[in-house]
Formats: structure tokens, sequence, C-alpha cells
């Protein structure tokens, strides 16, 4: 195990407890969540995870805060990150622009690394960088 998986698997220490301990996003989003959460436990160092994923191509990071008057500013750090990601390739770390399978599956990622890439041959692009409004 590598260090960003290391860091995103201690994430999920961070889960409420009664929810399910996962993590859903590829590695090429690692990063991200990693400097969110940094700037979140900045602002409420006991908030909690809900979930992290990937849903439609973009990055969804929910959370509940622990300290009262928190959520506006934890929400606006939230929203930095799911904008990066949604020009990030979530395999690769890389640029990306959001991509969709024939069978309908939305992903954002790097176009070169979709079409050297046999399971995801059949993405096609459908917004370019300069279009992507997350």
């Amino acid at each position: 195990m590598n260090d960003l998986q290391t860091a995103v698997e201690t994430l999920k220490e961070k889960i409420v407890p009664e929810y399910w301990k996962s993590i859903d996003i590829d590695e090429g989003w690692y990063q991200l969540v990693i400097d969110c959460d940094r700037e979140l436990t900045k602002i409420d160092p006991n908030y909690q995870i809900t979930q992290i994923k990937q849903k439609f191509g973009g990055l969804r990071y929910y959370f509940q805060p622990s300290l009262p008057n928190t959520y506006n500013a934890m929400a606006e750090v939230v929203k930095k990150y799911e904008t990066i990601a949604a020009v990030t390739c979530e395999s690769t770390g890389k640029t990306g622009v959001l991509m969709r399978s024939k069978s309908g599956w939305y992903r954002t990622l790097n176009i070169e690394y979709a079409s050297n890439t046999a399971h995801l041959v059949g993405y096609s692009v459908v917004e370019h960088l300069e279009n992507r409004q997350p």
C-alpha cells in the first residue's frame, strides 16, 4: 500500500460510526480528498465524514460538522475540491474531462488515458475542459 492509499484508509476512521466504512473513488482523486480533509480538519478537528464517492463523474464529499457555525466554511472547502475534481482524471490525477460510456456511465477521465485503457475505450467526451461547470 502506498502513502496515498494509507492516507485514504485513515480517512475511513472519520466516517460516522454507523455508516459503511468505504471511500468510493479512484486513485486520481486520493490527493484531493486528503487535501480537503486537511483543510476541513483545520476548521473543525472533530468533523465526521458521511460519504466520499464519485457520482455522475463528479466528486461528492459529504460531512457532518461537530462545531456550531462551521458548516458554511466547510461547505466552501468541499466545493473547492469538488470543482478541482471536475477537471481532474479520477484514475490518474492528470487533467480530465467529463466522459460517458456507451452504457451511460459518467467519469472524469484524461482523454489519452481513456483511449489507451482497454476497459475505458468505449468512453467519449461529453464536455471539454473549457465548458465544464461542476
